[in-house]
């Protein structure tokens, strides 16, 4: 009994956080939230055993704590639930008494933040949707969060990551050689990422003539089509960096379908905005500095087995960027900003990391990382279907188009890391690499 009363007190006190102390403001219309359903949302492990919710489209900016009592009633928000379902599942679970009244305040305030599928997150969704495409540029959406929000510190922050002793020294851009033909490079945050982040573009200016740059990111929300543009210029604390629309122009030319109907995941996505910081901080001073930003994401099913190159969209894409790509010759250079494997109780594997586990990992890393740098796409893509993308290596699709589309003879691994979370009993792997070729291919 005391554990059932604890477990109660636990759901009354994160409710009455929820409702007396207003963290989500005003309600929405629970009318139609008989059978509630919540959005794709993140569930992340937090210390003292909470549970952190967030909106990883960025349609709700708010973060959710709650106890695993109350995670368990949110859970059952799927859309088949009745109020009666989700009452009748806690009193089971917990043999505790769950009064409807409760659960649907529960509703009103996940749908008053935009938690839940429902006529006010639709109505929000295409205000925002008109809002973005209305700006004219992509404004920056992780100042302040994953690097610093004024130019003066963010520039002191970026100096400081190639300065550090496991950097490669500042970038010199004075002679480079032209030989790169393709740059990888994380898009972990930058406290953990930054040494690799610096090596990447070490290389780049040492050995990269180009001044427009194709970043493919990651689109890390669902999308309709594998491939999502912008032609809008990227926002940063360090100014604005032009994207090239002559070359989108071209592109466009090639292609059927609209590979703009994805445009709002660029909002919020950070995968493109970290390799413009860099590129700014390079090249920020050149007029010239253009960028091409391209979010991917290919359809789960491909993961689980298939040929990848009869995906036709995939393969329209791919084959209208390489043609663009040979358009414009050395003057174009391609960037993948991914990171590799995520294992962990945060990406919902019920593990305890070891020193075992992450030698296992960096050995399944390394094998990867060999076949990405011999160039073959067919085989990298192979590998990640035959384990059927356990280790969740989030930059597949960047890096398979990357593969596709450079004319590279050579590839070497710049660096390889792990960030590791004790806290949530989680790790990230990133790498740096590059890709070379002849001079004047």
């Amino acid at each position: 009994m005391v554990l059932l009363f604890s477990l109660r007190l636990q759901v009354a006190y994160a409710l009455q956080q929820i409702l007396s102390k207003g963290l989500f403001g005003g309600y929405g219309d629970p009318a139609a939230m008989d059978y509630p359903k919540l959005r794709p949302v993140e569930a992340l492990p937090t210390q003292n055993n909470m549970i952190c919710l967030r909106d990883p489209q960025g349609f709700s900016d708010k973060l959710l704590l709650i106890p695993p009592p109350l995670f368990f009633v949110v859970s059952l928000f799927d859309g088949s639930h009745s109020v009666l379902d989700i009452q009748a599942e806690y009193t089971s679970r917990f043999g505790e008494l769950l009064f409807s009244e409760k659960v649907r305040e529960i509703i009103e305030r996940l749908d008053d933040a935009l938690f839940l599928e429902s006529e006010h997150f639709q109505q929000a969704r295409v205000q925002a949707v008109e809002q973005f495409r209305s700006a004219v540029v992509r404004a920056a959406s992780h100042a302040g969060v994953s690097y610093e929000a004024q130019p003066e510190t963010l520039t002191g922050q970026l100096q400081a990551l190639f300065a550090d002793p496991e950097a490669p020294g500042l970038p010199d851009t004075s002679s480079p050689t032209g030989r790169l033909r393709g740059l990888i490079a994380p898009h972990i945050d930058l406290p953990r990422g930054g040494a690799c982040f610096a090596r990447s573009y070490a290389e780049l200016a040492r050995e990269c003539t180009a001044r427009t740059f194709v970043i493919l990111g990651i689109a890390h929300v669902p999308t309709k089509h594998p491939f999502a543009l912008t032609a809008k210029d990227f926002q940063t604390p360090l100014g604005k960096v032009v994207t090239d629309r002559d070359f989108l122009g071209l592109l466009e030319t090639f292609c059927k379908t609209d590979f703009y109907e994805d445009e709002f995941c660029h909002r919020s996505e950070h995968s493109v905005e970290f390799q413009v910081l860099f590129l700014q901080h390079l090249y920020g001073h050149e007029d010239r500095l253009r960028i091409v930003p391209i979010l991917c994401s290919f359809p789960p099913e491909l993961y689980l087995g298939g040929a990848i190159s009869v995906h036709s969209e995939i393969e329209e894409f791919v084959q209208a960027l390489s043609k663009t790509l040979a358009k414009h010759g050395s003057g174009v250079c391609c960037i993948a900003g991914v990171d590799l494997s995520h294992i962990g109780q945060r990406f919902g594997q019920n593990l305890e990391l070891s020193p075992e586990l992450l030698r296992e990992v960096e050995t399944k890393d390394r094998a990867m990382i060999n076949t990405i740098l011999s160039g073959d796409e067919e085989a990298f893509f192979r590998g990640i279907q035959e384990e059927q993308d356990r280790r969740n290596v989030c930059g597949v699709p960047a890096i398979y188009t990357l593969l596709r589309v450079i004319a590279a003879e050579e590839g070497k691994l710049l660096r390889y890391e792990q960030a590791v979370d004790p806290a949530t009993q989680s790790v990230v792997s990133f790498m740096a690499g590059a890709f070379y070729g002849d001079r004047n291919p």
